[in-house]
């Protein structure tokens, strides 16, 4: 499956899009060829939201973690938050905030409870790294360490409605939920609504 595939079934087409921690914008521009949304991206990066723009892509400057305040209720078909839950000071109000700007959102991440991440820790006593997760232990921006399991959990306690659910695991291979995706998955991909 083609990088950004796995969002992409997800967004109707002509959709107007905002796209959380959006770098340099690949996401957005792949939405906006594939998809021909509306998009729009928000990165803390000054040098990526250049990049972005210069692009020709509408991506400004600010922080996730406080900024979403400011936007009114629904002010999106999506909103996409893409591998940076983790990475957020207080992720389950981001993702109250989210769920309220959007009718509907898809959150990814990668998954804790991967199995190889449970031996690394297991036989070597440290923390681990893939390629998804490259970091030494004081350089990683994961500041909030969770699971598939968890994430489910989340939303049950939340009553956010989980539209879809797809999981990848080594080489990006799709993992069927009935296969232990808590364990065998590295990345979790979910869409979301308010229930």
């Amino acid at each position: 499956m083609k990088k950004y595939e796995i969002i992409s079934k997800w967004v109707e087409r002509g959709s107007k899009v905002l796209i959380l921690g959006c770098g340099t914008g690949d996401i957005l521009e792949f939405l906006q060829k594939e998809k021909n949304i509306r998009g729009f991206g928000v990165d803390i990066d000054s040098e990526k939201v250049s990049s972005a723009i210069s692009k020709g892509l509408s991506v400004i400057q600010g922080d996730i973690n406080t900024d979403l305040y400011d936007y009114p209720d629904n002010s999106f078909d999506y909103v996409i938050a893409h591998d940076i839950v983790q990475i957020m000071n207080k992720p389950d109000d981001v993702i109250k905030q989210i769920i309220r700007i959007a009718k509907k959102s898809i959150i990814s991440f990668p998954n804790f409870a991967y199995f190889f991440i449970r031996l690394t820790i297991l036989f070597s006593g440290r923390m681990p790294k893939t390629k998804i997760l490259p970091y030494e232990w004081y350089d990683s921006p994961n500041i909030h360490l969770f699971t598939i399991k968890d994430f489910i959990d989340f939303c049950g306690k939340e009553k956010i409605k989980i539209i879809s659910k797809y999981f990848t695991g080594i080489g990006k291979k799709s993992i069927p939920e009935f296969a232990l995706p808590n364990f065998l998955a590295e990345f979790g991909y979910f869409l979301i609504t308010r229930e």
